[in-house]
């Protein structure tokens, strides 16, 4: 009987979780419907962001309602944060021609898709506070591999004044991006942050990524730039950030977001809450850590 009586409480809790899910349409783009998920907490706190995160995927897969999400998601709403995960379009998704080292077009054009639906759902956002229940002025941005190159490429865009007029507000900023295994992509030489200092940054990465690269992949004009390289410019420009490098670990680290929850809560609470202009650089040793994950973009790509 009492196992009954548990079983029964564990489904209720995850139906009523369940139930503070709205989904929302938010564009239609080259005849593709993009919707929205909300997921709100019970905190009545206005200094707490708004998250919005973005699924992985390497621009060919990936799904926002992916189940896998729903522990984290759960989790930083127990913490107090709203959280909406979004749709975007998948820019390599049935293309033959896949991005290499010889090969960049493929991926600027499927990173600049994913960016430019990012801002349109953070604009819905912005627009909709009666319908979506929550506050997008205030508004931090996560994602895991491919939705961590798009966050920090959201922002280095609004950054540099790269977005197309009209997609959102041109006083727009975000508070904070957090990327789990991330990098910016540029096809105009070096990372240079023009028109305006980037948002407080949170960046994990494993040391030995071989997809999305730690370091740096450069073809004259071309530059995909990780998250070591990302640090040195931070560092050298005073912005604030929080460099978590795990250190022989590879792309397995964009599956991370449960594991570091706490550690995201905390860069909130003091990057952008309390609005403290850190520099944080850690490096993680454990070889107890076993994720399966692809190993190369080879591996990524070779069936699609």
């Amino acid at each position: 009987m009492k196992k009954l009586s548990l079983i029964l409480i564990l489904v209720f809790a995850a139906f009523s979780f369940l139930k503070a899910q709205q989904t929302f349409l938010y564009a239609e783009k080259n005849g593709q419907k993009l919707y929205l998920d909300v997921y709100k907490s019970q905190n009545t706190d206005i200094k707490k962001p708004l998250l919005i995160y973005v699924f992985g995927g390497g621009f060919i897969m990936g799904e926002r309602y992916d189940k896998a999400f729903l522990p984290f998601i759960k989790g930083f709403n127990d913490q107090g944060f709203d959280l909406v995960c979004i749709d975007y379009r998948l820019g390599l998704k049935n293309q033959s021609c896949k991005p290499g080292i010889f090969s960049f077009s493929p991926l600027l054009k499927a990173i600049s898709m994913a960016v430019e639906d990012l801002l349109s759902a953070t604009d819905f956002l912005l627009k909709n506070p009666k319908l979506t229940g929550v506050n997008a002025e205030n508004t931090v941005i996560m994602g895991s591999s491919a939705g961590a190159i798009t966050v920090l490429q959201a922002d280095y865009s609004i950054c540099n004044g790269l977005v197309e007029k009209g997609l959102i507000r041109d006083d727009f900023r975000y508070k904070g991006v957090v990327a789990f295994a991330g990098a910016i992509f540029s096809s105009k030489g070096r990372i240079r942050y023009r028109n305006a200092a980037p948002a407080p940054t949170m960046m994990f990465h494993g040391t030995s990524d071989k997809v999305v690269t730690y370091k740096q992949i450069n073809l004259l004009k071309w530059h995909f730039t990780g998250t070591k390289k990302l640090t040195k410019k931070f560092e050298k420009h005073n912005y604030p950030y929080f460099t978590y490098r795990y250190e022989g670990l590879g792309h397995e680290v964009n599956f991370f977001v449960e594991r570091n929850l706490d550690d995201v809560s905390k860069f909130i609470d003091e990057y952008v809450i309390q609005g403290k202009k850190i520099k944080k650089d850690m490096t993680v040793k454990d070889p107890s850590i076993k994720v399966k994950s692809v190993s190369s973009t080879k591996e990524l790509y070779k069936n699609n």
